[in-house]
Order: structure tokens, then sequence, then C-alpha cells
């Protein structure tokens, strides 16, 4: 138990075991009703504004980081808890493998640094690896109006383009809020642009849209 101890609470393992408790905490008040469970999502995804620069475009990062890696639609709050406990077991156990010197010298502070570093990568490609089957199990279990529910809502573009191959953003449900992968087959959109979902093409697990201002007829369509 000591020895279990040791390694829990030296650097950097306690502060993966810090991460995974508020986790933790957060689960423990949203199950009494305290907090939503999308509220971190919806925080950390959404900004709720239509500019294109500043803060914003961390949040479309985070996003679209999260879609390219296969884990769009997976709460944000799962994906962290999986993360920080991966994380927490691969620094644990690089502690064991690599000898830390003792006190708080500059040799152990940028060893500490290195082992915090890799089982933050490790963690994060062992968490892709575990969740990803879940969002195909997720989208197996959502009822077949899901679809609909989003079907003519505004967006926003948040990846640097959309085209017809490549492209992402958000759209507001009434709720915690839609990460979607957007194609527009007509013209480019470009960061920032507000859009119309107007088609769903399964196939691709993407979204087909058009400018809001093409939608609203303010702005011709493409020859």
């Amino acid at each position: 138990m000591a020895t279990f101890l040791q390694y829990a609470l030296s650097f950097p393992t306690f502060i993966f075991g810090m991460l995974l408790l508020s986790m933790l905490l957060y689960w423990v008040i949203a199950i009494f009703g305290l907090v939503d469970h999308h509220t971190i999502d919806h925080w950390a995804l959404f900004d709720g504004s239509h500019h294109s620069h500043g803060p914003e475009d961390s949040i479309g990062a985070l996003a679209g980081l999260l879609l390219k890696v296969g884990l769009g639609g997976i709460p944000l709050t799962v994906i962290l808890t999986v993360l920080f406990l991966l994380s927490w077991l691969i620094s644990y156990t690089l502690a064991h493998a690599v000898p830390m010197p003792e006190g708080w010298t500059l040799l152990n502070i940028a060893t500490g640094t290195g082992l915090f570093a890799a089982a933050a990568v490790l963690g994060f490609i062992t968490t892709v690896i575990v969740l990803r089957p879940l969002r195909k199990a997720i989208a197996m279990v959502a009822p077949p109006e899901e679809a609909k529910i989003v079907l003519g809502r505004s967006g926003l573009v948040r990846s640097a383009i959309v085209n017809a191959s490549q492209g992402y953003g958000s759209v507001e449900d009434g709720g915690g809020g839609l990460n979607v992968q957007m194609r527009s087959f007509d013209r480019e959109l470009a960061r920032g642009t507000e859009v119309v979902l107007i088609e769903h093409m399964k196939e691709h697990n993407a979204w087909r849209v058009v400018s809001k201002a093409e939608f609203d007829g303010t702005e011709l369509p493409p020859r």
C-alpha cells in the first residue's frame, strides 16, 4: 500500500489523479441532477457566437479534433473520464519503470514533465482506440428520427473550409449542441459562414449544407 501511494502521489501521476477525481465528482453531481451532464460539452465545444477569430478558433479546433479522430458524437465528459483514467494508469506504470530523482530538483521536474507528456499522448491514443467502437454503438442504438431533428436547422462552419470532401461545424439543437461533418457540393464555405442543414448523407455520416444567405434567397446559387 505504501508503494502504491508513493507512486500515485508522485509527480506527474498525482496530476492525472486529481483530474480523474474532478471528473468523478462531476459525475456524482450530475447524477444528483445539480448539473446537466452535457454542460461541459456545451461550454467547451460551443461558444454561441458567430465570429471566426479569437477563442472561437480554439473551440472549433477541439470539436474538429474529436471528429477527425472518430470521437464525434461521444459526450466530452465520457472522453475526458476515460482519458484521465488511462493517462493515470500509464503515468503510474511509467513511474515504476523510470527512476525519478528525489526532491524537487530541476532533473526531477524535467523527468516528470517528460513522463506527463508521454502519458498524456499515450492516454489520448488509447482513449481513441477504446472509444471509437462506442461511437458506432451509439449510432446503432440512436432512434431513426434523429436525423430529422436537426434537418433545416442553422449551423456554423468551424473548419477552415467546407467543400465536397471535408469540413465540419456546429449546430444548435436546442440542447447541448452538436458537432457534425458538413459537405458543400456547389461552393466552398469559409470558417464562420452560417449554414443550413438540408440533407443527411447517412452513408458518409455527414450533412449537406448551403449558406444561410443562399437558403434565404439573398444570395444566388452558383451556376
